[in-house]
């Protein structure tokens, strides 16, 4: 699914969603693995380099699935859940402590959803 910013803002509009509010979202069938590709693949389309820790063994636990980055210096931080996907111990934890600093960790379970928080980041 390719959608444009004018897309996004019409699809808000229509269902009066103003920023990060979006308290029914409805999840996207199927695994977490199919909404990774969709926001890596649209990422790629328009050019925001993404970053994703594919190590978990190596890496530091908790840290968001995608670093993606925005035109004008802009960057979101995205952690993808399937329908039923909770957040773990070392995620909360990075989360409240990102959140402490400033940094907001979007908790994605929908292809729309990631649009959503990406367009709402140009506020």
């Amino acid at each position: 699914m390719n959608w444009t910013k004018e897309q996004i803002v019409e699809y808000m509009a229509r269902r009066k969603i103003q920023g990060n509010t979006l308290s029914t979202e409805i999840p996207d069938q199927g695994p977490e693995s199919r909404l990774q590709a969709n926001c890596l693949k649209y990422c790629k389309e328009h050019g925001w380099p993404v970053y994703h820790d594919w190590s978990r063994k190596k890496n530091q636990a908790g840290w968001p699935d995608l670093f993606v980055f925005l035109p004008e210096g802009r960057m979101v931080l995205i952690e993808r859940k399937a329908a039923g996907g909770k957040l773990r111990t070392e995620q909360q934890r990075l989360k409240r402590t990102l959140a402490w600093l400033g940094h907001t960790v979007h908790v994605v379970r929908s292809f729309k959803k990631f649009l959503e928080v990406c367009y709402d980041s140009e506020k």
